[in-house]
């Protein structure tokens, strides 16, 4: 009699894994259905080492920001990881995996984060280095 109920116990595991697992299926299918996923140019890389240079580039499409490493960041293995980590928030749209090395990070390019600077920030610059 002792057995019966650790046999019922497993089947009941099992029943409940298996109507889980049903049903996270069929969440995951919905939710990746759902999803528009424009196709990225892979034809073409814009390959740019400035902000100016970056907003040239398309947005939507493959990025490659190059890194200017000098031999201080070089031997720094902490201020070479500030530069890439910096240059992806700049520069890469999230919703893509991002790749990276030593000479530059390859991305899908976002002008979202790039500043451009408005007319007001551009006029008081110009204000401060006169005076």
């Amino acid at each position: 009699m002792k057995y019966a109920g650790y046999i019922a116990t497993f089947f009941i595991a099992v029943i409940v894994a298996v109507g889980l697992s049903i049903v996270s299926m069929g969440v995951f299918a919905e939710s990746s259905e759902g999803e528009d996923v424009k196709p990225i140019d892979q034809g073409t890389l814009c390959v740019a080492s400035s902000d100016e240079q970056a907003l040239d580039c398309p947005e939507g499409g493959l990025f490659m920001a190059r890194l200017a490493i000098n031999n201080t960041d070089a031997q720094n293995p902490l201020v070479l990881e500030n530069r890439v980590l910096n240059t992806m928030a700049l520069y890469c749209d999230t919703n893509f995996s991002i790749q990276h090395t030593q000479a530059g990070v390859l991305c899908v390019l976002t002008h979202q984060r790039i500043g451009t600077g408005s007319e007001e920030e551009i006029d008081a610059e110009e204000i401060e280095g006169n005076s």
